[in-house]
């Protein structure tokens, strides 16, 4: 299976961390994968000052970024390009453990 565990392959990908830019939007998501994407993703998040951009908090399952200075959420499958419900019934369906 060429070195990934099949647990590894199955399990949706989660959010870790984020850095921004003035640009982009760059996060962390678990198994060492990153993401970046245009910042113009979000226009509330295009205006925001640095600092603003700065001020995130991920939810404690890791699906979505919040930036309550400019009260924007961005959830992994607009980060992936992937359907919510594809996302989250992958999600669900993911092996414990």
């Amino acid at each position: 299976r060429h070195g990934v565990r099949t647990s590894d392959a199955m399990t949706p990908p989660t959010i870790r961390a984020i850095s921004t830019t003035e640009d982009r939007l760059t996060f962390e998501l678990d198994g060492d994968r990153v993401v970046s994407i245009p910042i113009s993703i979000s226009a509330r998040l295009q205006r925001a000052t640095a600092i603003e951009r700065e001020h995130w908090t991920i939810d404690p399952r890791g699906i979505y970024a919040h930036w309550s200075d400019v009260d924007e959420d961005i959830a992994v499958w607009e980060i992936l390009g992937i359907a919510e419900d594809a996302y989250l019934k992958s999600f669900h369906e993911a092996p414990v453990g």
